[in-house]
């Protein structure tokens, strides 16, 4: 199994165009962000990296929205992604596009959202599937300064299992990496989406962050009568 922090230094994926077929992928998951998003609520809305940021988000209901990146344009918060310099349990979503595919350490990341989200905080993220037109074409482009890192989608929900986390939302999409537009190549997508989601290219995850309570709930269930009589029994003594 891949180890998932690395001493290779990764460069920076700037825009969607850099990837592959770029703008389809943006399209796709601009669609299941806008799905998704309207149902969170909450004060603080976090996208991280600048694939995040060039997302759009208007159609959320939390007001308050940070773009955070190590650089960048229209980036509100300059920070390395794996320090972020957010208070504990402050932000109510984060997003994350593409970013596990291209960070160093995806569990420092990771720990780092799940300090930074309040008790009910939500996480999307998407990322690059390796059993897939793209993974094979990352295998045979190893030198490409632009090559993802890419990790199978139910090792990333392990991950996120071990934080604790609750994965709401697991999508698969991008089953011909949007190298086609016709009718025929759409059916043949959704027919890869429904019957063969884990070859597609790209993994759309949601996941909720769970609480355990320090203090124990008790069951509001009582017996009706006590199942034990506790009176001592009437003992009878004999004269000698």
């Amino acid at each position: 199994m891949k180890i998932a922090k690395t001493s290779r230094i990764l460069t920076p994926i700037e825009s969607w165009s850099q990837l592959p077929h770029g703008q389809c992928l943006l399209k796709h998951t601009q669609q299941r962000i806008d799905h998704t998003i309207t149902r969170c609520f909450g004060y603080h809305l976090l996208k991280l990296g600048q694939l995040s940021s060039q997302l759009s988000t208007a159609k959320s209901p939390i007001i308050h929205q940070i773009n955070c990146a190590a650089s960048g344009e229209d980036i509100g918060l300059f920070a390395d992604l794996h320090l972020l310099p957010v208070q504990d349990s402050s932000i109510d979503l984060c997003i994350l596009a593409h970013e596990l595919d291209f960070s160093s350490d995806p569990h420092q990341l990771l720990r780092e959202l799940d300090r930074v989200l309040t008790r009910d905080g939500t996480l999307i993220i998407s990322g690059y599937n390796p059993i897939s037109l793209f993974g094979l074409r990352s295998l045979l482009t190893p030198k490409n300064p632009h090559t993802a890192r890419l990790f199978l989608p139910n090792r990333v929900i392990d991950w996120l299992h071990l934080l604790g986390f609750e994965v709401q939302q697991k999508q698969h999409f991008d089953f011909l990496s949007c190298q086609f537009n016709s009718k025929f190549s759409n059916f043949v997508e959704s027919i890869g989406q429904r019957y063969l989601p884990y070859l597609c290219s790209t993994y759309f995850i949601v996941a909720k962050k769970q609480s355990i309570p320090m203090t124990t709930i008790k069951s509001p269930f009582k017996f009706s009568k006590p199942m034990i009589n506790r009176q001592p029994l009437a003992t009878r003594h004999h004269r000698q």
